[in-house]
């Protein structure tokens, strides 16, 4: 079976900017081209198409049915080029910069910082990869979380944690006391050394309620998608949690306070990549935002 070649892409493009502005004329100066230049591109692909795209009159052009029909798979088909040519073949020689990070880290607390730091270094891209994740290489920084490391003196030392009770606004309204959160489901995170019983004891006689509903689940950005979907409480880290807690419209229960966690996050970098003034930048930047003072 004879396979059918595309047209020529010089062709294409042509015909998008034509399209787009209904004129030879106009689509000529996007182009740096002339209107006849134009015209005789648009018939070039006419006539391999064997079909009219356009219908011309004195003062403008409009497409055909035909035209119509072809414009739209044109124009994504553009676009998905130059989309993918810019990202592997960028006009600007940029720096990138690979970070290995916790799930919920790299859900919640690092985004927004990253975001700042491309604004700040439009030159430098940072590769926020998940810890875990499989990969071939060692990154240039890592963000860790150790229960052993509890000083603040570490040279990497992001912050410290505690464990709030976040649910939805409507249902954080209903505690006034610890007793009340009876009334829900109750997340913990498995991998977390702080959980619902650590707090409750806080309250003589409300853990040992019978009709506590306590369920383990595996992370926290789970955890904070079952608060967001039913009514119910979960036990997070803060402030790692902070910004997907935010982002999901859910709130911190104030009634209950925060009880001090175990651990600590680190960054450290891998001293084989050297040292690139971009991975110190962002290592400093980072640490910033964890000590604002």
């Amino acid at each position: 079976m004879q396979s059918y070649r595309i047209p020529s892409l010089n062709w294409l493009r042509v015909f998008d900017a034509a399209a787009r502005h209904q004129s030879f004329a106009s689509a000529g100066r996007e182009l740096n081209m002339s209107a006849a230049a134009v015209s005789q591109q648009i018939l070039a692909l006419e006539t391999y198409l064997k079909k009219p795209l356009f219908l011309r009159s004195a003062n403008k052009v409009r497409l055909t049915l035909e035209g119509n029909e072809f414009l739209p798979t044109v124009q994504v088909s553009l676009r998905a080029i130059e989309a993918k040519s810019a990202s592997l073949f960028p006009r600007r020689e940029l720096e990138r910069v690979s970070l290995v990070a916790s799930q919920l880290m790299a859900l919640s607390w690092l985004p927004r910082r990253l975001c700042a730091f491309e604004k700040k270094h439009p030159s430098v891209r940072v590769d926020l990869i998940i810890e875990d994740a499989q990969r071939h290489r060692e990154p240039d920084l890592v963000i860790r979380f150790d229960y052993a490391m509890s000083t603040r003196e570490h040279p990497g030392w992001l912050m410290g944690i505690s464990h709030v009770v976040v649910g939805q606004p409507e249902d954080v309204d209903r505690i006034t006391t610890a007793n009340a959160v009876a009334d829900f489901k109750l997340l913990d995170v498995r991998s977390h050394a702080v959980g619902w019983n650590t707090l409750l004891a806080r309250y003589p006689g409300v853990f040992e309620d019978t009709s506590l509903m306590i369920e383990s689940v595996d992370t926290t950005p789970l955890a904070l998608m079952m608060v967001k979907e039913r009514s119910s409480l979960a036990l997070v880290p803060w402030p790692a949690s902070q910004n997907l807690v935010e982002a999901l419209g859910l709130v911190v229960c104030s009634a209950l306070p925060a009880i001090s966690g175990l651990g600590n996050y680190y960054i450290e970098q891998f001293s084989g990549h050297g040292v690139r003034p971009v991975i110190r930048a962002l290592f400093e930047e980072l640490r910033k935002y964890s000590n604002p003072t």
